[in-house]
């Protein structure tokens, strides 16, 4: 990590906050035996929607979110190997809801920053200053920068007719992770 960032890693905490790496956790748990994970949980429904309806640089991830079925296809796949990867690691874990960090932000961040062992700082609830000194370079850039919001929960209801043939696909993401079929 050092070498990539070219500069001396010291006390920093290390995150990535991308799904897809999911597959490769048991390999950087072999490599960073001390990684703690902290595990991002949204309404699979709105997440396949999202991902559908974001305008994504084509790669090999992203394709897979041409079509609403290959998303969820997608979905399913990655976080069905979380859903037995949970059971089966000796590496702590949290899972924080999207749901629930929209609505109580400083009780969820300060219950990640406990997990993580790192002191609370007020600051983290000013997240959107951070953007006015860094560079972010996401494509989801716009909607990051903006306040947290409650209109992308429960977003996938307005588009049900276009999710129904993903139900089946979705059912066991939803039953473990205690989403209502609704």
């Amino acid at each position: 990590m050092a070498a990539a960032l070219n500069e001396p890693i010291g006390d920093r905490v290390h995150l990535d906050k991308n799904p897809t790496m999911t597959l490769l956790l048991p390999g950087m748990l072999r490599l960073f035996p001390e990684t703690k994970l902290l595990i991002a949980l949204r309404d699979p429904r709105d997440v396949i929607l999202s991902c559908f309806m974001q305008y994504l640089p084509l790669n090999t991830n992203s394709v897979c979110f041409l079509t609403l079925e290959r998303a969820a296809r997608r979905y399913a796949h990655d976080m069905g190997v979380w859903l037995k990867l949970r059971e089966m690691i000796p590496a702590p874990w949290l899972e924080i809801r999207y749901e629930d960090c929209v609505l109580h932000l400083e009780r969820e961040a300060r219950r990640a920053l406990q997990f993580l062992e790192l002191p609370w700082d007020p600051q983290v609830l000013g997240y959107r200053d951070r953007l006015k000194t860094k560079a972010v370079s996401s494509p989801t850039y716009e909607a990051v920068s903006q306040p947290l919001y409650t209109s992308a929960i429960g977003r996938w209801k307005n588009y049900r007719k276009y999710l129904e043939p993903c139900q089946a696909i979705l059912q066991p993401c939803l039953d473990a992770f205690g989403y209502e079929a609704a």
